[in-house]
């Protein structure tokens, strides 16, 4: 249980708030234009190979632990999470076509499509592939979705996108700069805080702008993550871990229905 409620928290990554008031004040850079500036710069990072820790408090679980993430865009992803003293806690492949999710603990390994219905299984949270690559990455990616009441303005050195989705107000703190995502929140439709998210600590190489730590709040459910990352590579365009499943492993299968 303890796998599922730490990728609870990673893909939650998708979903943000925040309730901080700050002195803002109008700004005449239009969303089209800001949403494709911010694509542009997530995109130039095209595969991650990195290592880190994770710390994880909330009443259900509190514990650190280190993990590994390999990911090559826009296909695939690796994540290999361990507990102390180095015991496996579990290994997870995701496609954009299919998912293999090995337990060592039990020697379970669970195969299936990849799809946002089988995800949300394991992770609790609905999600879908492009989520996951956004979340672990750390380089956001706007879609083509239709957003309503949509505001900018700027906030020091950020452009503050106000807009609603759905029952939900969405907010994004970009920096001006060189247009990369600092923050982001998402608002309940009563008012209440859902997730915040902040990144920080960026760096610069190559013209990619990436943070080294990544932290996570959900007030309401009292759970926090710490992330941080430590010897990044980037762009090798190569998915450069693999897993390995012992034949005795047991195999469960989810089809396509």
């Amino acid at each position: 249980m303890r796998i599922i409620k730490i990728l609870i928290f990673i893909f939650c990554l998708i979903f943000y708030s925040c309730t901080a008031s700050e002195t803002v004040k109008d700004s005449d850079i239009t969303f089209d234009e800001l949403r494709k500036r911010v694509n542009e710069n997530s995109l130039k990072l095209k595969s991650l190979d990195a290592d880190g820790e994770i710390s994880i408090d909330s009443p259900e679980l509190s514990n650190s632990g280190s993990i590994t993430v390999s990911i090559n865009k826009p296909d695939s992803v690796f994540t290999k999470l361990e507990g102390p003293f180095g015991i496996d806690v579990a290994d997870l492949l995701i496609t954009r076509n299919n998912f293999i999710y090995y337990k060592p603990m039990d020697n379970t390994v669970i195969k299936g499509p990849s799809n946002s219905h089988y995800l949300g299984i394991i992770m609790k949270i609905k999600v879908d592939f492009d989520d996951i690559v956004n979340a672990f990455s750390g380089k956001y990616v706007f879609n083509n979705d239709n957003y309503e009441d949509v505001k900018i303005s700027m906030t020091g050195n950020n452009y503050l996108i106000t807009m609603k989705k759905d029952s939900e107000l969405k907010k994004f703190w970009i920096n001006s700069e060189n247009y990369y995502v600092t923050k982001l929140g998402t608002y309940e439709a009563n008012g209440d805080t859902k997730i915040e998210i902040t990144y920080e600590n960026f760096y610069e190489r190559d013209g990619i702008h990436f943070p080294k730590n990544i932290s996570i709040t959900r007030p309401k459910e009292k759970q926090n993550i710490w992330l941080t990352y430590s010897n990044e590579e980037f762009n090798k365009e190569k998915l450069t871990y693999r897993l390995r499943i012992p034949k005795s492993a047991k195999q469960v299968i989810w089809d396509g229905n």
